[in-house]
């Protein structure tokens, strides 16, 4: 399913649209709907992880609400500076290996 929405942008970010449109060749529409798409996964990357790290959800739940595995959410959680007391005993439980 598609659908078109009408948005105002500032004059300035439409300039570096049309910047990074014409340096990878692509139309205006493609280059907005490529960056909407990494702006919506950075996104839900950093929801789940804050609500994570608040003890809200567990890793396999922020690895499933940002729709990645949960050693890439993991990566994601040390990549962002975060420590966790979180053992592979607890992966193992949480996950049903044990």
């Amino acid at each position: 399913m598609t659908g078109a929405i009408g948005i105002r942008l500032p004059g300035d970010i439409m300039e570096k649209i049309r910047e990074v449109s014409k340096d990878e060749y692509e139309d205006r529409s493609t280059t907005i709907r490529k960056l909407l798409l990494i702006g919506y996964r950075d996104f839900i990357k950093k929801r789940a992880a804050d609500r994570y790290k608040k003890g809200e959800i567990t890793i396999s739940e922020a690895a499933r609400q940002s729709e990645l595995t949960i050693w890439e959410m993991e990566r994601y959680l040390i990549e962002q500076g975060f420590r966790s007391d979180y053992s592979i005993d607890d992966l193992e439980k949480e996950s049903g290996v044990i």
